[in-house]
């Protein structure tokens, strides 16, 4: 068979499925466009448009903001200068996008006495950089878990129903499998820090709240059970309701601007590949247009192709690069600084193996060494070691006490269970 012959049958049956696939399911897109989109004009199955109305009415005789134009930064200082009550910041979204000034302003708005709803499958890391401590930094991320349904459920006992909030994830006609966010465990490594708990699903936390200065960042890590297909369901309702219910302030700001990444306004509203994307017709179109493109790149790439030379053998330069590393610890003398990353890649090590958290006190000795069947003393001589060493920093013995905690935690690692 001639090559042109092949491309050719090849195009008609790619054709055919698309064609194909796109009239057996036509009815259903042109009703409905499953895409979470989060948006507060959307009336589509994962917009936002009925819980923004609820909210515009939540409060009557007060103000609501609808922020598409404005960054951030300038919102929250006009705001703030124009009213002097109290007022809540409101987002949900796929991910929320800050700028520097986006954050310091609305860490500036959290701390004087304002909340902020954040609802996101990703974590605002900015925000939570600057409200968190770097001990617990190291937990602080989501974790997927991939079920058809969850049952939400809130923690306080005036919130909690007994059966909780069953929300099953349908894409098209169909149920499907959906990658439900929540809070790894180890965010909770310090009991004594404000992080506080208020939702899960199956014991998983998917609600938390954060205390900064005189206000709290609320965080809820499925922004989808706030969407039009859930809200028409009056329990789903409910629930949406009892998590809002924690803001207390009396304006309402909602912002979309925030949901994109870094653009102008008229970037937003002109994005020609966003126009193309929302009609069924331009976006298989396009669609067609992209794997014909792939397909002539790679049958003209595979008949002009160069003979491929010979190359040389890889050579492994790890050796060489542990020799340079070295070198420049060495070069530069920071005896403290390469200490601190020894013992927090120990901490981390005793936390991830035997699930030991908390103060550094006698009782924690006594627990490790009862778990890790190494003595007590041999674990006491590491931290000695390097309190000795947080206490001389700019002692002459600094490279010797070095070396007497990387072999008091070397001697841990070889005789540990």
């Amino acid at each position: 068979m001639k090559r042109t012959t092949f491309i050719i049958i090849l195009f008609t049956i790619l054709a055919g499925l698309l064609l194909t696939y796109f009239f057996w399911n036509r009815e259903e897109r042109v009703k409905y466009s499953w895409t979470e989109n989060y948006k507060a004009d959307s009336d589509q199955p994962y917009g936002t448009q009925f819980i923004r109305q609820l909210l515009e009415n939540y409060r009557p005789g007060e103000k609501f903001i609808l922020n598409n134009n404005t960054p951030l930064h300038q919102l929250l200082g006009k705001d703030s200068a124009d009213s002097g009550s109290p007022a809540d910041y409101v987002f949900i979204g796929d991910q929320l996008y800050l700028t520097d000034e986006d954050k310091n302003a609305l860490l500036a708005f959290i701390y004087a006495g304002n909340d902020a709803f954040i609802a996101t499958r990703y974590l605002p890391f900015p925000l939570i950089d600057s409200i968190f401590t770097p001990e617990c930094d190291e937990g602080m991320f989501l974790h997927e878990h991939v079920f058809p349904t969850a049952t939400f459920n809130f923690y306080h006992s005036s919130l909690q129903t007994p059966k909780g909030y069953t929300y099953a994830y349908r894409d098209g006609g169909q149920h499907r499998s959906y990658s439900w966010m929540a809070l790894q465990p180890a965010v909770f490594c310090d009991s004594a820090r404000a992080v506080v708990p208020l939702g899960h699903f199956d014991n998983h936390v998917n609600f938390f709240k954060l205390p900064f200065g005189y206000g709290n960042l609320y965080i809820h890590t499925n922004p989808i059970a706030f969407t039009n297909y859930f809200m028409r369901n009056a329990d789903k309702a409910e629930y949406a309701a009892s998590a809002l219910s924690h803001l207390s302030g009396r304006t309402i700001i909602w912002d979309e601007f925030s949901r994109s990444e870094f653009t102008t306004p008229s970037e937003r509203q002109t994005n020609p590949l966003a126009y193309i994307l929302q009609h069924d017709s331009l976006k298989y179109a396009w669609w067609m247009m992209l794997a014909s493109a792939v397909l002539y790149t790679v049958f003209t790439a595979k008949r002009r192709q160069r003979i491929i030379p010979v190359r040389e053998e890889k050579v492994n330069t790890s050796l060489e690069y542990v020799k340079m590393v070295s070198a420049l610890h060495f070069e530069n003398g920071n005896n403290r600084d390469i200490s601190v990353k020894k013992m927090k890649h120990f901490i981390y090590f005793i936390r991830a193996r035997y699930g030991i958290h908390g103060q550094l006190t006698d009782e924690l000795f006594n627990r490790l060494a009862e778990r890790s069947k190494v003595e007590k003393k041999s674990i006491e001589l590491i931290f000695e070691t390097y309190t000795r060493i947080e206490n001389n920093r700019y002692g002459s013995e600094g490279a010797h006490q070095l070396m007497a905690l990387n072999s008091a935690i070397d001697y841990f690692y070889k005789h540990c269970k």
